[in-house]
This record gives C-alpha cells, structure tokens and sequence, in this order.
C-alpha cells in the first residue's frame, strides 16, 4: 500500500525538528546541572568580552591583594627590626650618661662597652634579617645579607683591615710622633707665644683662634696651615687673667687650652706663673700651653680621632669609599686619606650600594594606578649613624697602666652618648619607620577597596555566565512539551496512507 506523496519530506524534517530539540534539551539539562551559561566563551556571544575583560580584573586584583600582604609581612619584620634597634640606642644612651663608670671589667673594656659589643652584635643580626630568603635591609640585593659579619667589621680579615684598625691608623696620624696633635709649640721669642700647625693637611687638631682678657696682641689663625701668636706686650697680666687658645678636633668637635695665671709656682693644671718680666711670662705661658696640649692629645684627641675614624669607615656608599690614611705605616706624618678598597679594607655594608631614595628599592604595585615603595639600605644614616657609633665604642680599648686612660674613655663616652641622643639634622630610624609604615598603609588601604570590589566583579560575571533554575526548568517544560507534540505528530504522519487518507 503506498504512502501519500510528500509524507516522507515531512517526517525526515519533523525527525531533524526532534534531534535539534534532544541538543536543546541536552543543552538545558547541562545548564541546569552546572548553573553555567556555556561551556565556552563563544556561547556567551557579545557577553564573552565582557565577562573576559572582568576576569582580567579579578585576575590583577589577586595579584594585588598577594602583593600588599607581602608588603605587610614585610614592613611588620622591618619594623620590629628597627624599633629594636631604636631601643639598643636609648640603652646605651641610657649607658653613657654622666657620671661615667671607668672600671675596666674585661680585654681592656669597661661593663658598658662590653655591653655595646652585646648590642652591636644583635643590631647587625636584626639587619640581616630576612623574609622567604628575601634580605629585607639590603636595597635591591635581596639575596644577600645587608651587613657583613661582627668579626670581621671590628677586626678586620688578614689583608683587609676593619675598623680597629682603621681607628688605631687615624690615632696615629692625628697624634703625631710627639702625640701633641699635629701642633708644634714654639719656644717663646720675647714676649711673644706662638704654636703653628705642622702642615695643610686633615689630622690633628687646628687652630680656630685665641683670646686673652688681659688685652694681648693676637695675629693669627690666617690661612692653613694655621698659626697663632700671642704678644704680652711690656706689660705682666694680672692674677687670674686668661688665656684660652680654641681648637677644632677630627670629628668637627671643639676644645680649648685655657690657662689662668697665676704668682703660685709651681703653678698648677691649668696656669701659668706671672714671671718677672714678660718675657719670662711668655716662657711660662708656653710651657703650660704645651703641657696642656700634650694632655688633650691623650684624652679629647684620642675620642675625637675614634669617632673620625667611624666616619670614615661606616660613612660610605657606591660613590664614597671607606677612607685610609695614605701612605706606609708609621702614618704619624701623614698629610692625607685615599680610598680604601675591598682588597684591603672590610666593606661593612654589603647589600645594593647605590645612592638613589632607599624606600625605591622595592617597588610593588597594588591597585592599577598605585605603586608602593616601602625598601631600606642597611646604611641609611638613621641605621648607619647607630651601628657605627655602637661600633666605635665597641673597638677602643683602655690600659689599666695608662694614666690618662680614664680622662680619654670619659671623652669617648661623652661622644658617643651624645651621638645617641641623635643630632639635630641627622635622620632617625624613626623616620625610615613611619615611611615604610605609610606604605603599608597605602596597600592595605587598597587591599581593602580590591575586597570591597571583588563581589561586584563576580556579580556582574555572573550575570553574563550564569542561569537560574527558575529559568532553565520553565524552558525544559516549555520544551518537554514542544517535543510531546512534535513526536505525536510525527508518529501520525508516519501512520498516514492513502487508505487512511481516503
């Protein structure tokens, strides 16, 4: 029996009809279980940029959000580090304050500087402090330590001198051979008092000027090499009057020859017999100048070249060089420094050695326009100035034998105590605090708006991506029936015969 032309066409079409529908339902049965959209981004259409452009956000803001938790990790290490060392300064501050205690304890050394070793040694450890193998105060050399070791930064190693060296080097060439500080006093010509720097040089001490309170003739400091002259004139000066010879120090620090005359003889620390005339009034005057001259060369001048030396070890960069004193030892007529080098002297500061900001030497974005910069060089002045002042007191020793030891460690306490107390103009570690404190707060700042902004980024990916259920079973009913009827009809049309159209 035949079938009613044009049956076959129709049922082949409702039969495709009926497989685009099973994809459909397929399509919407996936949907429903992954609660995605597509699979692809191609099935999103016009949405799949949107939704590839608010993944890159998200994408970036993780990065951010690791990047400004590294950052606070980091400034929280760096910041127990220096306000450790902010405290080791106000102890031995605290140390150093008049009346000093000069008992010599051990290796030539007093209590507190065997205190300062102690001090010294924890400092250089909190500096070479490191985070995930990460040095955190060596600028942008974070994979090595910052500072050098205590050994070798107070003693040296073989061939490469370290700081105690360099201190006993200076002491040499500020002293002199005579230990008068470079200075020669003149034997007194008349009435006249003269002492003249012994050449134009950095050491030793330098003549800043005289004043007398009994109207003396003056010539003098000039040009350097300086000198100093010093006419009584025909006149004696009177009981008590003054004299007072100024000086300035290595270290930029000042002190003075004063003298008090005087009709005792012998006279005393500190003055000068009246003689007969004023020309033995001037013989006088020159022997107490020189006395006390050859005293202040083992006392204030002994600190002062110390302190000097500290600077010219520690005070150093790519562009300045620890300084040596020229030439071959004995260095008691020496006329100038020269660059030390790492073959022949200990570069305490190891890490990146240049000259730039020290906070720019680690640099991490944390939002799309916001960058942090929150580095630090072991050798920045507010660490650098601690370090070499707990150093410096650390290196001198004193022998028990030596009369005027007592009188030179006073002068040194004196200094270092005061360079504790932070000059005015010096940076403090304080301040390297609240600048790397003001970049944590700058990425946890936007740390907090990137979590803020997250649950908006994924809403709106959400509503390009996802599909509700709601939505997806009205579509499966819609379907489910759609296909009912196609199948019915089909099934029918498949049945169709002429007979049965007839």
């Amino acid at each position: 029996m035949a079938s009613v032309t044009g049956t076959s066409l129709t049922t082949t079409m409702a039969a495709r009809t009926i497989s685009q529908m099973r994809d459909q339902l397929a399509e919407l049965q996936r949907q429903l279980s992954t609660g995605k959209r597509s699979d692809t981004y191609g099935g999103l259409g016009l949405g799949s940029g949107t939704v590839l452009n608010l993944r890159s956000q998200l994408s970036r803001v993780d990065i951010y959000q690791s990047n400004s938790t590294n950052i606070e990790t980091r400034v929280k290490l760096m910041n127990t580090s220096l306000q450790r060392i902010g405290d080791l300064r106000d102890e031995t501050r605290s140390d150093l304050t008049a009346p000093y205690d000069y008992s010599l304890v051990q290796d030539g050394q007093t209590a507190s500087q065997r205190s300062a070793i102690g001090r010294l040694s924890e400092m250089l450890s909190l500096l070479n402090l490191d985070a995930g193998g990460r040095y955190l105060f060596s600028g942008r050399a974070t994979d090595k330590p910052a500072t050098d070791t205590m050994d070798r930064i107070l003693n040296g190693d073989g061939t490469q001198a370290g700081l105690k060296q360099i201190i006993n080097e200076r002491l040499q060439a500020d002293q002199g051979a005579d230990q008068r500080g470079r200075l020669t006093v003149n034997a007194a010509a008349g009435s006249v008092v003269s002492l003249e720097e012994d050449g134009a040089h950095p050491f030793g001490f330098k003549i800043a000027g005289a004043t007398t309170s009994f109207g003396a003739t003056i010539t003098g400091p000039g040009s350097a090499p300086h000198s100093i002259s010093i006419d009584l004139g025909a006149i004696n000066p009177p009981v008590g009057g003054t004299v007072r010879i100024s000086l300035t120090m290595p270290d930029g620090t000042t002190t003075a020859i004063d003298l008090t005359a005087t009709t005792d003889n012998p006279p005393g620390d500190g003055k000068f017999t009246i003689g007969a005339t004023p020309a033995d009034t001037a013989a006088n005057i020159t022997a107490a100048m020189d006395a006390q001259l050859q005293a202040l060369g083992k006392t204030e001048l002994v600190a002062a070249s110390a302190m000097q030396a500290g600077n010219d070890f520690f005070a150093t960069d790519a562009s300045n060089p620890p300084q040596r004193i020229a030439g071959a030892p004995p260095f008691y007529a020496a006329t100038a420094l020269t660059d030390g080098t790492p073959a022949n002297t200990v570069y305490w500061y190891t890490g990146d050695d240049a000259t730039d900001n020290a906070r720019s030497t680690s640099v991490a974005r944390v939002d799309d326009a916001i960058t942090v910069n929150y580095g630090a060089r072991a050798n920045e002045e507010g660490i650098r100035w601690i370090v070499q002042n707990e150093a410096v007191f650390a290196a001198m020793t004193f022998s028990p034998t030596d009369p005027d030891a007592r009188a030179a460690y006073y002068a040194l306490a004196g200094r270092v105590g005061a360079a504790m107390d932070i000059p005015s103009g010096t940076q403090q570690v304080e301040a390297i605090q609240t600048e790397i404190a003001g970049a944590n707060v700058s990425a946890q700042s936007a740390k907090q708006r990137l979590s803020e902004r997250v649950p908006v980024l994924q809403d709106m990916i959400s509503d390009v991506e996802d599909v509700s259920d709601e939505e997806i079973s009205v579509k499966l009913l819609a379907l489910n029936t759609r296909m009912q009827a196609t199948l019915q009809v089909t099934s029918m049309l498949s049945q169709l015969s002429l007979v049965n159209y007839i």
